[in-house]
């Protein structure tokens, strides 16, 4: 590349050399300003160019009406002064790197906000207990300890997604199953949601067969599956209204659904919904704040399984989630 009195870059080539990428463009000759289209509206590539030795990161506008960032390097081969000075210019798409870091910074601040709004309704219970505890009544004394119990489900539930998926994260990840009763992982993880369905006058209403046989699970991360779905359907569902547990045998499957009377999900993004850092948002009903782990680990705790988790449409409007489980055969 030269650079002349005015500041312009133009690339040049020695012999067979050719600037390549971006579709391998023939640009020798051009400006850089030419090449490189600012996302910005009233800026030139040169005017964001570093100053030798240090590196800036420049947003351009592809070809295709897309955008990708440049993390663009340069040093000074031959003394400006000389009237047209060498340099070098490296770029490298740095794209995926700016994606991550934005997400890690919105996902900490959505934890930071997770953990925060517990931590204050723990600290003015508690206060309350503290100043007012032998003026409270029975009941006052009841809704004050539920609160309490609420406050400590969801820091539980947030703390066990994080671990769970720093560990599948980190390819730690395992899972031990063995043959597990069904009906009783269920009890235990609708007792644990019982205060927050009760605080919302939400009713669970549970259809499954009377006998049930035994499946292949680890039941501490089979009910871990059961509580972020029913937070799930809890959350994004209206109040005074049903979510319903049901559960059918499929051949060698057991079919465990949630479904709620949320606003559903579009079609595009039923997948989205089991990756890290996405909520089940629509356009109706815009993403609550949250961590965006659970789902994510549901997934990933039904796949070690060796089985689905998906989503579809509830008939009447809602959403039903699902995962199954293989059902435990005698040797």
């Amino acid at each position: 590349m030269t650079l002349d009195e005015a500041g312009n870059i133009a690339f040049f080539s020695h012999g067979a050399e050719r600037i390549s990428g971006w579709g391998r463009a023939e640009v020798l000759g051009r400006s850089c300003n030419q090449v490189f289209q600012m996302a910005g509206e009233g800026v030139v590539f040169g005017d964001l160019l570093p100053a030798p030795g240090q590196k800036n990161n420049i947003v351009v506008r592809l070809a295709g009406g897309g955008e990708t960032t440049l993390s663009v390097t340069r040093a000074q081969l031959t003394p400006a002064e000389a009237g047209e000075g060498e340099v070098a210019i490296v770029f490298r798409d740095v794209s995926q790197e700016e994606t991550v870091h934005r997400l890690l910074g919105f996902f900490i601040a959505n934890v930071a906000h997770e953990f925060r709004t517990p931590l204050s309704a723990l600290a003015a219970s508690v206060e309350l207990l503290m100043d007012q505890a032998p003026d409270l009544s029975q009941a006052e004394m009841g809704e004050l300890l539920q609160n309490l119990h609420l406050g400590v489900l969801g820091l539980q539930t947030l703390v066990d997604n994080l671990l769970e998926s720093a560990s599948i994260e980190a390819g730690h990840f395992r899972v031990s199953p063995r043959p597990s009763d069904l009906k009783k992982i269920i009890a235990e993880a609708t007792a644990m949601m019982h205060p927050l369905l009760e605080k919302y006058n939400q009713r669970l209403v549970m259809q499954a067969p009377e006998v049930l046989p035994d499946v292949l699970a680890d039941p501490r991360r089979v009910g871990q599956v059961l509580v972020n779905l029913l937070s799930n359907a809890s959350k994004y569902g209206p109040s005074d209204e049903e979510i319903e547990l049901s559960v059918k045998v499929e051949e060698d499957w057991l079919r465990v659904a949630v479904a709620d009377r949320g606003p559903g999900i579009s079609d595009g993004r039923r997948e989205m919904v089991f990756r890290r850092f996405e909520y089940p948002s629509t356009a109706e009903s815009p993403a609550k704040v949250g961590a965006g782990l659970g789902l994510s680990v549901v997934k990933a705790i039904v796949e070690a399984h060796g089985g689905r988790a998906e989503v579809e449409d509830r008939p009447g409007g809602g959403s039903i989630f699902w995962f199954t489980l293989a059902v435990a055969r005698e040797a």
